[in-house]
């Protein structure tokens, strides 16, 4: 059975711990889905198959935010050169910013000061053609949700948009894969922007992406 870690917690405007609830419903058997809250998740990725990167844990928690610990930050380093999947969702890439290696291993980073998003509202997604695992069988969708762009990304990946939507003129990523780059030896990655809230997660599309994202990367 494939052991999945989900990495969870941070603020109540992004309920990850339910949404990944609703993540392993949709993966059904076949996976063992674990939730850890915060940097604790990296003490369990010695049988871990995928890494899912939902909470988001920055220091502008103030006094609430945990930092990684250097086992924590070694166990991330040994996991994404050992050529393991990762998937990182919506706000956990502007996790643990003041370990800026945070971003670079997961691939997609949050940089505060340049990375936004828009308003949270109602947005279409537009599937692009590219024939990809991740978007089989998939159509436009539209959701409530907000929009991030500007995001960095790591050095050296070989990186596919497979849907985007518009905003203000722009056209923003919502659906990314990525292979390689970060460290040598680094797998597959993939970030789902899209899943702000709970709200967003009632767009039935979301239900196919995650289980297509999941299965790709696997």
């Amino acid at each position: 059975m494939k052991q999945v870690v989900f990495h969870t917690g941070g603020p109540s405007f992004h309920p990850v711990a339910e949404q990944a609830r609703h993540i392993a419903e949709w993966l059904g058997t076949g996976f063992a889905c674990v939730q850890h809250d915060g940097a604790e998740a990296f003490e369990h990725l010695d049988d871990c198959d995928l890494l899912v990167l939902m909470g988001l844990h920055w220091t502008g928690q103030k006094a609430e935010y945990r930092p990684m610990a250097e086992r924590h930050t070694q166990a991330l380093e040994r996991y994404v050169a050992s050529g393991r999947p990762l998937l990182a969702h919506h706000g956990a890439i502007a996790s643990y910013d003041d370990w800026p290696r945070f971003g670079e291993l997961a691939g997609f980073a949050w940089v505060w000061g340049t990375t936004n998003h828009s308003p949270v509202g109602d947005y279409r997604v537009q599937v692009l053609p590219t024939g990809h695992p991740v978007v089989a069988g998939m159509d436009h969708y539209t959701l409530c949700d907000e929009l991030y762009y500007d995001i960095k990304m790591a050095a050296g990946m070989k990186v596919q948009v497979h849907a985007e939507a518009e905003w203000q003129g722009r056209k923003l990523p919502m659906v990314l894969t990525a292979a390689g780059g970060r460290v040598p030896g680094a797998g597959r990655a993939v970030y789902l922007a899209n899943g702000h809230d709970l709200r967003a997660f009632e767009c039935p599309a979301l239900k196919q992406l995650w289980v297509n994202a999941v299965k790709w990367l696997m």
